[in-house]
């Protein structure tokens, strides 16, 4: 029945200290809110709107949020300046701590203490109880307590700087999961891609076999020379080759793919090309410049620039006088059974200082031209986001539109080549033309194909950009 009690004492108690961190938790929460400049909602439904038709890509890009070890890692930096922020607040209030002080004392035989001490055993004003031994005990249990008055602000900026500091790693961490997102959508975009070109190479090689064999057949009836059956031979040789090379690259992307998800072997699974959705200037009709403020990058250079400047006036402030206030109450006797006879055991001290740096000022003056030096470097690292943001925009909106027009004239050329094909394919069997002419109308086919294909990748890759550059959001 005892060890049932203990057992519960001990559950209340960590159920207590549970509660008290999460309501601490919850103030913190509440008082960093207040140092939010303003909410952040990017908004690139627009940009969005496209490729999220793929559920396959919705489906992987959710998996890899989950799995990352980058982002949890992100995660716990956030949650460490959460601490720091927590630590800084905590500064700024009373310092209580339990006391329990034993000790003990022999003052030496020609000594003030000494002396008086051994008059006291004459004196008649003493109880028995107060006659003050040779070997002095001494038995203080209270608590004691400090606080440095921040009338100048120096902690409160302190403060304020670690909960700017705290926005600024949510923001990089923000950033981080979009950089990964457009990662793996990017990847995702040119595997569907590789897919296609290995299915194009696939087709033209079999176009290059069936046309290398029958040059074959025409040199043996003499109607076609060894050098046309070795031009189509080392052109379909060139067809397989650049196979492998699309493997090489396919493997390396799901490899890609597969660090994000943490998990070597996991199936890539993906749509077929074309893509599901037309990646036109209609992408980018609603996107406007003023949603680059919403980038968390943008954010977090603008938020660490703030917190670098709040940590230098809190730098300047340290040369102020400081005023410190500390004291101790509690119990006090040179016996533990006189501990407890209050009032008369009860002891207790206040003290107050002001301190103020005169000589040896050296570390606090080169503080502050550290922060002043951090300073100016958020502000450089501030305007170079902001300059690094405009242009990628620019790229990136109008590089869709001029790759819309390019495959416009692609698309055409396409059909002209492979209709070419035919064409020569039927003047070839009738000997009105020559094998050049069938090589050169391959070469071209081929060529105009994965040309094309090139613009597709390249316009899913520009759109996978303008929502990493407009902030994303997930």
């Amino acid at each position: 029945m005892k060890n049932n009690y203990i057992v519960l004492l001990i559950a209340l108690s960590l159920s207590s200290c549970t509660s008290s961190i999460l309501k601490e938790q919850l103030k913190i929460n509440a008082e960093i809110e207040t140092y939010r400049v303003s909410k952040e909602n990017p908004s690139v439904s627009d940009v969005q709107e496209c490729w999220k038709r793929d559920t396959l890509l919705l489906q992987l890009i959710d998996s890899v949020l989950i799995r990352s070890n980058d982002i949890k890692i992100g995660f716990l930096e956030v949650a460490m300046s959460k601490a720091d922020f927590g630590y800084q607040r905590g500064l700024r209030k009373p310092i209580v701590n339990g006391l329990i002080q034993p000790s003990i004392r022999r003052f030496g035989k020609y000594t003030m203490d000494a002396v008086g001490n051994y008059d006291t055993q004459f004196s008649t004003n003493i109880t028995k109880e107060q006659i003050i031994p040779e070997n002095l005990p001494d038995l203080q249990v209270g608590l004691q307590s400090s606080w440095e008055m921040d009338i100048w602000g120096k902690l409160a900026k302190r403060k304020k700087a670690s909960a700017l500091r705290y926005l600024a790693s949510e923001s990089g961490q923000q950033w981080s999961i979009t950089s990964i997102v457009a990662e793996v959508a990017s990847s995702y975009g040119q595997l569907i891609a590789l897919d296609k070109e290995l299915d194009i190479l696939k087709s033209n090689i079999e176009i290059q076999r069936k046309v290398f064999e029958l040059v074959q057949v025409q040199k043996e009836a003499g109607a076609v020379n060894e050098s046309a059956v070795q031009q189509l031979e080392a052109q379909w040789l060139n067809s397989r080759a650049q196979e492998g090379d699309v493997l090489q690259q396919i493997i390396s992307l799901e490899n890609a793919i597969r660090l994000f998800l943490n998990k070597p072997n996991a199936p890539i699974l993906r749509s077929k090309f074309p893509f599901q959705c037309a990646l036109d200037s209609s992408l980018f009709a609603r996107v406007k410049i003023d949603q680059l403020e919403n980038r968390p990058d943008i954010r977090q250079a603008k938020l660490n620039l703030m917190a670098a400047f709040e940590t230098k006036e809190s730098a300047v402030l340290a040369l102020k006088p400081s005023v410190v206030l500390s004291g101790i109450l509690g119990v006090q006797g040179f016996q533990p059974a006189y501990l407890f006879q209050l009032p008369a055991s009860m002891a207790y001290q206040l003290i107050g200082g002001i301190t103020s740096p005169w000589l040896n000022r050296s570390a606090l003056t080169a503080d502050i031209l550290r922060s002043e030096s951090q300073w100016k470097s958020k502000d450089l690292a501030y305007q170079n986001v902001l300059v690094k943001g405009y242009l990628e925009w620019d790229t990136q909106v109008k590089s869709l539109a001029y790759l819309q027009k390019q495959q416009q004239l692609k698309q055409r050329e396409v059909l002209l080549t492979k209709g070419a094909i035919n064409t020569v394919g039927t003047l070839f069997l009738t000997a009105n033309a020559s094998y050049l002419e069938v090589l050169t109308a391959q070469q071209n086919a081929l060529r105009s194909e994965l040309e094309l294909l090139e613009i597709s990748r390249n316009q899913w890759m520009r759109a996978i950009n303008l929502y990493r550059v407009l902030g994303g959001g997930w």
